[in-house]
C-alpha cells in the first residue's frame, strides 16, 4: 500500500479547486477536462474522486464558486453581481443564492459582515463526508487480460439495452450466439455529470473465437492487473449510484487509481434472473504500486 495515497488525492482536488477559484475569479469557468488534468486524473475518475473528496459533485461546486465569488460585485450592483456568477436574470441569481445559502442579493448587498460570512461558507464544500463504509463486498484481485468485442453506446446509461441487442445483432452476423461467453461495460462518463443523452458507454462481450467485426464494432484489449473488485447484486441501473462507494474505499485505503477507466462484468441476464438478484462485478484498476 502506497503510504500517504490519501493526502495525495486531497492534494490533487486542491489543485482542481484551486484552479477553479482562479479562472472563475477571472469570469471564465474551466472545463472538466482543464480540472481534471489539474487533478493528475482521467476525466472518467475525476467525478468520482472529487465527490469522494469534497462531498460534492462537480457541477454543485461550480455554483457554490461562482456564487461566492459574485458576493464582492454586489458593492457595484445586483446586476454585476448576477453576470459575475452567470447568469442570465437578478431572479435566477436570487433563487440560486436562497437555496445554497438562505439568503437574498439584496439582503447582502446591505449587511457587509453578513456577506463576509456567506462568502466564507461558500469558498469551501459545506457537505460532511463520511469516513465510514457500508457493508460491501470488496476486495483487491487481478485481473486476467481480456480482448473484447465492443459498440461505443451514447446515450442514457438506463437505456443500454439499445446498444447491447445492436452489439449481438452485428456479432451475429458473423458467428453464433455460443459464441459470446461474457458481457461486459465500460463506463466514460458519470450520469450525475454529464447530460444523460451524452452518456458514452462501451457495451462489450467476450468471444469463445476470434470475432469477425461488423459495422461499429471494433475489438480492443483490457491489459488486466491489480483492481478493486466490488460486488453488486440488484438492478443494473443502480450500478452507478454504487460506484461511489467503490472509490470511497480506494481513497480510504490509501489505493492508488490507475489511468484506465471501469469494468463491469454483467454476470446474469436481466431477461433470465429477476432484477433484484442480478449480480456483476465492478473493477477500479489500480497502479501495481496498489499491491506494496
Amino acid at each position: 500500500m502506497k503510504p500517504n495515497q490519501r493526502s495525495c488525492y486531497a492534494n490533487r482536488i486542491e489543485r482542481a479547486i484551486t484552479l477553479m477559484q482562479q479562472r472563475l475569479a477571472n469570469g471564465d469557468a474551466p472545463t472538466i477536462d482543464q480540472l481534471a488534468a489539474a487533478a493528475a486524473l482521467s476525466s472518467y475518475h475525476f467525478h468520482r474522486v472529487f465527490r469522494v473528496m469534497t462531498g460534492e459533485t462537480i457541477g454543485a461546486a461550480l455554483t457554490r464558486a461562482r456564487l461566492g465569488g459574485s458576493l464582492p460585485m454586489l458593492d457595484d450592483s445586483i446586476m454585476a453581481a448576477t453576470e459575475r456568477a452567470g447568469y442570465s436574470t437578478s431572479q435566477a441569481h436570487a433563487r440560486a443564492l436562497k437555496e445554497r445559502a438562505n439568503v437574498t442579493p439584496s439582503l447582502l448587498k446591505n449587511d457587509v459582515d453578513q456577506r463576509s460570512k456567506v462568502a466564507a461558507e461558500l469558498s469551501r464544500p459545506a457537505v460532511e463526508r463520511s469516513e465510514t463504509m457500508p457493508a460491501l463486498e470488496i476486495a483487491i484481485e487481478s485481473l486476467m487480460p481480456l480482448r473484447l468485442a465492443v459498440l461505443r453506446n451514447i446515450g442514457d446509461y438506463n437505456e443500454l439495452n439499445h446498444g447491447f441487442n445492436l452489439l449481438f445483432e452485428r456479432l451475429m452476423e458473423h458467428m453464433s450466439p455460443d459464441n459470446i461467453s461474457g458481457l461486459y461495460g465500460i463506463p466514460y462518463d458519470d450520469p450525475r455529470e454529464v447530460a444523460a443523452q451524452n452518456c458514452r458507454f462501451d457495451c462489450a462481450v467476450t468471444t469463445l473465437e476470434s470475432a469477425t467485426i461488423g459495422k461499429g464494432v471494433h475489438q480492443t484489449l483490457i491489459a488486466g492487473g491489480l483492481a478493486l473488485r466490488m460486488s453488486h447484486v440488484g438492478d443494473y441501473d443502480e450500478i452507478h449510484p454504487a460506484i461511489d462507494d467503490l472509490y470511497r474505499e480506494a481513497v480510504l485505503a490509501e489505493l492508488s487509481i490507475a489511468n484506465e477507466p471501469l469494468l463491469i462484468h454483467f454476470l446474469d441476464d436481466p431477461e433470465e434472473v429477476p432484477v433484484d438478484r442480478l449480480r456483476a462485478y465492478v473493477y477500479l484498476p489500480l497502479t501495481p504500486a496498489a499491491s506494496a
